[in-house]
């Protein structure tokens, strides 16, 4: 009996160290389809090495690599998950876990697994930044902030770390931090179009007309069919006089996009300026289609007609700001012209003095023109 005892235990013996090494061989033929890059085959290899061994802690973390290296998210995150549950204290697994669910935009969960995996390894660059991400996105910005410089400290100064910590000083209003990170991350890549939007982007906030322009113009030479893009730059422009480079700009912007509001808009305004009248009120009439209760815009149309002499239309629309916003200083003042044209002083007078009570200073050196009595 003790004999025959023996030989079966044996056997086993035998038995388990070939499938072990069974798993091993596919294990090592998964490492190597990876090398060379033939992903597909590898995750046929790992998982032939985990349905001999449902144990293989390695088996399980590479397959969750290539898994995400195909965007295979789902997927990768249930690999990493099997790591963790084989091994709680495994700070990889937890790490990559908290990435995929930061692709994932599961930003409460990322930031709860990507804690774990910084108690797991506080010298981890790549989970304070990415947990840092996964606050920049839940709008946390000082614990993204906090994050970021702890991912820089722990030796993650990269190209992203400065970009998302840029757009965290952005949206906190710090203007000057923001612009020096963006200039650091274009120094790690200068050719990085991203880098020259938000930067475009913040010399618009500053009022920085030329710097935006230059921006944009680097951005539109790799995104030419944005029409945002032809939209601030021709904003900027806009706001420096060049109304040629305006017009231009906006006319491409609606080349792209026709029913884009600010551009119309911004055109109709620029046509104005450039004594354009006709085409100014051609595109307040679109823009007014698409936004109607605008009082602005009723009031930079009445303008328009008040150059072209047709007083009546122009009061009609002077009269419709008003009625959309009954504190409009301005169109009380440009209706008190429009009245003046039209002769009838009395109402001019009035408008002219209501345009003063609502703090508009250009009244005052006419109200002695338009109220002679």
């Amino acid at each position: 009996m003790a004999y025959r005892f023996f030989w079966v235990t044996l056997l086993i013996c035998i038995l388990t160290s070939l499938r072990s090494q069974s798993a091993v061989d596919h294990f090592n033929k998964g490492v190597e389809n990876f090398n060379t890059k033939n992903i597909d085959m590898a995750i046929v290899s790992y998982t032939k090495c985990i349905d001999m061994d449902a144990s293989y802690t390695k088996a399980f973390y590479n397959r969750g690599n290539c898994k995400l290296a195909q965007k295979d998210l789902k997927g990768a995150l249930a690999d990493f998950d099997s790591v963790i549950k084989l091994d709680q204290k495994h700070a990889k697994a937890t790490l990559f876990k908290g990435y995929v669910q930061l692709l994932l935009e599961d930003f409460a969960s990322s930031i709860s697994t990507l804690s774990s995996a910084i108690l797991l390894d506080p010298s981890s660059g790549k989970a304070y930044i990415n947990r840092g991400t996964a606050y920049l996105k839940s709008e946390n910005y000082e614990m993204a902030i906090s994050d970021l410089n702890n991912a820089i400290k722990n030796g993650e100064a990269g190209y992203t770390t400065y970009l998302n910590r840029a757009q965290c000083y952005t949206r906190m209003n710090k203007y000057n931090e923001a612009l020096s990170d963006l200039n650091a991350a274009s120094d790690l890549k200068p050719d990085q179009s991203t880098t020259s939007q938000e930067r475009a982007k913040l010399y618009l906030r500053l009022e920085k007309w030329n710097e935006a322009i230059v921006e944009y113009t680097k951005v539109i030479k790799s995104n030419p069919q944005d029409a945002d893009l032809f939209q601030n730059r021709g904003f900027a422009k806009l706001m420096t006089e060049d109304f040629n480079g305006a017009y231009g700009d906006f006319g491409l912007c609606l080349q792209i996009n026709p029913n884009h509001k600010l551009a119309i808009k911004n055109r109709a305004l620029t046509s104005f300026e450039l004594k354009k009248y006709d085409e100014a009120i051609t595109d307040f009439n679109k823009a007014l289609a698409l936004d109607e209760k605008n009082h602005e815009m009723y009031m930079q149309r009445g303008l328009c007609f008040l150059e072209t002499t047709k007083f009546d239309a122009a009061v009609k629309d002077f009269s419709k700001a008003i009625d959309l916003k009954s504190d409009f200083a301005e169109s009380y003042f440009n209706r008190a012209n429009a009245y003046s044209k039209l002769y009838d002083v009395n109402k001019a007078c009035k408008d002219i003095k209501t345009s003063l009570k609502y703090g508009y200073e250009p009244a005052k050196a006419h109200i002695n023109t338009l109220c002679e009595n």
